[in-house]
């Protein structure tokens, strides 16, 4: 079997760990594959949301797909979104692959494309609990300026 890994930093991607930990935004993987038309495949793929240690904090592994040969190459999409993981999450370890079911000599396993992880704008259904403002915090007519989207437009970002 050929398998492909590329694991993603997501603070060297600029979703520094308090976003993760406090938004915990849905993370959206999409993966599409094909066979070749006279060859059958299996495809597998392995998508795992681990701390800044490599502890694996949330996994998808579904089982793995195998298409028969003369199918009409069709390509299909496989998808997972991962909501309310966890916080303490730094890396996406993303791995798939397959092999055909003929076992030919060279590659003829499946045709991948359009591999995307997508972390999503939107609050999560479940973001962590507000943690209380520091008792030296600077409050000005009722509002902490770090918090009030009128004085810090970043606020609202999410």
């Amino acid at each position: 079997m050929c398998l492909k890994s590329q694991i993603v930093d997501l603070k060297a991607e600029v979703y520094w760990e308090e976003l993760m930990d406090t938004f915990r935004p849905d993370i959206l993987v999409k993966d599409w594959f094909a066979p070749r038309a006279d060859c059958g495949c299996t495809y597998h793929i392995r998508v795992q949301l681990t701390s800044a240690d490599y502890i694996i904090l949330a996994s998808c592994e579904p089982p793995p797909v195998t298409i028969e040969q003369w199918n009409g190459a069709t390509w299909k999409e496989v998808s997972h979104t991962f909501s309310d993981y966890p916080p303490g999450v730094c890396h996406i370890l993303f791995q798939h692959g397959g092999q055909d079911t003929q076992f030919w000599k060279g590659w003829y396993g499946p045709r991948i494309i359009n591999s995307s992880i997508i972390i999503s704008h939107r609050t999560a259904k479940n973001p962590a609990p507000a943690r209380p403002l520091p008792e030296e915090a600077v409050v000005m007519d009722g509002r902490h300026p770090a918090l009030d989207a009128e004085i810090h437009p970043l606020v609202d970002f999410f």
